[in-house]
């Protein structure tokens, strides 16, 4: 039987077509519905398992043979499970408490102790795309630069207490933006989408009232957008693995 099929059923098997996807994205949906109502309780049941239904559908755990790459490369699959781990983290720190604190600054602390897990999940992310042969293009920096000053700009008018994820984890986020472009398309959907997410937060943060209806109804836009946008990121690399090896 060939490597890529299933031992039991002999049909072709991939992580994104299987039950555990479907799972992800059942997950993904009730979070962005969670988000608008919104339902914290909901919220708190179902976000955190996001990032271990992706990893655990994605291509790389789905056949004997795409498994057999992940223990010859320990090194690629330490930072997809590791990044995506950190972006778990991120996932449970901005659904705290200090969240839907009445306090800006609050809220802003909150989303920089976030950020600074995510950064490690866009790091993750920088060195597997890199090591997939993506590289900085010096028109895909261009293109991001207005949106990561734009969001610097906003903290420091808005809320300055958020600077640090702004300045900081924006760069991050816009350099896997650039790196993604040049990998796929698939990819680059994902980066794209990344960042629109973030800039919603941001903008949640700095503009909107606080447990506000529009805050809500923006808020699960985020979580649509980021859900997106990690399985394309998690799909587009996962497939540079398994398919090249």
């Amino acid at each position: 039987m060939p490597e890529d099929l299933d031992d039991l059923t002999g049909r072709p098997v991939y992580g994104r077509h299987g039950k555990i996807r479907a799972g992800y994205l059942a997950a993904a949906a009730v979070s962005v519905l969670a988000a608008a109502i919104p339902s914290d309780a909901t919220t708190r049941l179902i976000k955190p398992t996001l990032m271990p239904l992706l990893v655990a559908s994605s291509d790389l755990f789905a056949t004997q043979r795409s498994r057999r790459i992940a223990v010859k490369h320990p090194l690629d699959t330490a930072l997809l499970v590791g990044g995506l781990a950190c972006g778990c983290l991120g996932d449970i720190i901005l659904m705290g408490k200090d969240s839907r604190s009445e306090d800006k600054r609050v809220r802003a602390s909150n989303l920089n102790r976030g950020a600074a897990a995510f950064a490690v999940n866009q790091s993750a992310y920088h060195a597997l795309l890199t090591r997939q042969g993506a590289r900085a293009q010096k028109k895909d920096i261009l293109l991001r630069i207005p949106a990561v000053l734009a969001g610097i700009g906003l903290a420091s008018v808005a809320n300055t207490k958020a600077l640090p994820a702004a300045a900081g984890y924006g760069t991050a986020l816009g350099y896997t933006s650039v790196l993604a472009e040049d990998h796929s398309p698939e990819a680059a959907l994902g980066g794209n989408l990344f960042v629109a997410s973030d800039a919603l937060i941001l903008g949640r943060l700095t503009m909107l009232k606080n447990k506000s209806r529009l805050d809500a109804l923006v808020d699960g836009v985020v979580m649509a957008t980021y859900t997106a946008a990690q399985l394309l990121l998690v799909d587009a690399i996962t497939k540079g693995l398994v398919g090249s090896k």
